[in-house]
């Protein structure tokens, strides 16, 4: 691994490249995956750095203290054999392969707070058993371990580690069916037990057998969560009522279902709120302002044709759960580091000043993806055509202009921030 001399990354976009003379005979197919560092302005190549090779496929987590850049990568495409763990210094610019290999897909990766542990969750169940388990290895000894597993037939949608302990939501299923209401399991990483399962009442998270007139037999149902480890709760938002439930992840214990006060809006923004396919939230660094956005998605029993309702964007004061703004809503929703902006970015893009959800500016250009730039002020967006193209902007969320943007071939536009 070389680096120009007064070179620095702090920004790499991970594409589909030509593997050269070596590669085999499927990578000169579909090609590999590399990333390189860009310059975060213009959007190109920085020249003289030797690209990180990130195989057919993999993950990528930046440690907090941001010294190192885990990386787990897969050879092939046609199953998840052979994936290797790499430690890459993102400063000294240093690729370290260790002898961690990972053979099945991970769900969750997770560094601990002081960046010394690495975590992940992998399946490894089989067809008639869901079943997962949390592995770790620290950046010394560079060997895996089993930590523990979640309990059988427990399917995970999110987790995050609260000092000794892993908190994961998800909810029980049999053949990709679940069959119960949402939970949280509380699991000691010490010990490699379940200390405790916080059942959440009527709420209802996974895929589900339901009976609609004209739809498809199936409806997966995703709630919102925004997770405010600095004040050790999780705030869940119902993906079917407009109600919240706050989590006391020291306590295991919670407040509700909490009804949603909503004020009474004018205009685009007072579409009913109905049951949906997939909730978003995210919180202000200071606890206080939720934002919950998402999109109901009816498939048609007999074809393939997709109905989508957009679910209005809500920001809610959630000391007392009300609602002090609305506005019409998308799929995806952004909060920008500092709490001054959200992007909400699906079929088209639009940013919005957070504190009364004003409209900025509006880009007729669908997005896949947001990712955070280095500066309070930028965001970056990936649109991702399968299989043919990509293209990421560079947007000033002050003004909402783009910046800057490329194209690149093929379907993958990945940025992985290192500051």
């Amino acid at each position: 691994m070389v680096r120009p001399a007064d070179g620095a990354a702090s920004l790499l976009l991970v594409r589909v490249e030509d593997p050269g003379a070596n590669g085999s005979l499927i990578q000169q197919e579909l090609g590999v995956l590399r990333a390189r560092p860009i310059d975060p302005t213009t959007l190109q190549d920085i020249p003289g750095f030797t690209p990180l090779e990130l195989g057919h496929h993999y993950r990528a987590l930046l440690s907090p203290d941001r010294r190192t850049l885990a990386t787990i990568v897969w050879p092939s495409g046609s199953h998840n054999a052979g994936g290797v763990l790499h430690f890459v210094d993102p400063v000294a610019w240093t690729d370290q392969t260790t002898s961690v290999q990972i053979d099945e897909s991970t769900v969750w990766l997770e560094w601990s707070k002081d960046s010394t542990q690495l975590f992940w969750m992998r399946y490894i169940g089989d067809p008639t058993l869901t079943q997962y388990a949390v592995s770790s290895t620290d950046t010394a000894a560079r060997r895996a371990r089993e930590v523990m597993r979640l309990p059988a037939g427990f399917q995970p949608y999110e987790a995050r580690l609260i000092g000794s302990r892993l908190a994961v939501v998800g909810a029980t299923d049999q053949h990709a069916i679940a069959t119960g209401d949402a939970s949280v399991v509380f699991l000691d990483i010490s010990t490699g037990r379940v200390s405790s399962m916080l059942p959440l009442a009527g709420l209802r998270l996974g895929q589900f057998n339901v009976s609609e007139p004209g739809l498809y037999p199936f409806r997966m149902i995703s709630p919102g969560l925004a997770w405010d480890l600095p004040r050790g709760r999780l705030i869940v938002v119902d993906a079917e009522r407009d109600v919240v439930r706050v989590v006391d992840l020291s306590s295991a214990t919670e407040s509700g279902p909490l009804a949603i006060r909503a004020q009474a809006a004018k205009g685009p923004g007072t579409a009913k709120m109905v049951s949906t396919t997939r909730k978003v939230a995210a919180l202000s660094a200071d606890g206080r302002w939720l934002y919950v956005s998402g999109m109901r998605e009816d498939v048609s029993g007999q074809g393939p044709d997709v109905h989508l309702t957009p679910i209005a964007l809500q920001r809610i004061d959630i000391t007392d759960r009300t609602e002090t703004a609305r506005v019409e809503g998308e799929k995806g929703l952004w909060l920008s580091t500092d709490g001054s902006h959200v992007v909400l970015f699906g079929e088209t893009v639009t940013v919005v000043d957070a504190s009364g959800l004003r409209q900025i500016s509006q880009i007729e250009a669908a997005a896949t993806a947001v990712v955070a730039g280095e500066r309070a002020d930028v965001a970056y967006l990936a649109q991702i055509t399968y299989p043919g193209a990509s293209t990421i902007r560079a947007v000033d969320l002050t003004t909402g202009h783009i910046d800057a943007t490329r194209e690149m071939a093929r379907h993958v536009a990945d940025l992985i921030p290192l500051r």
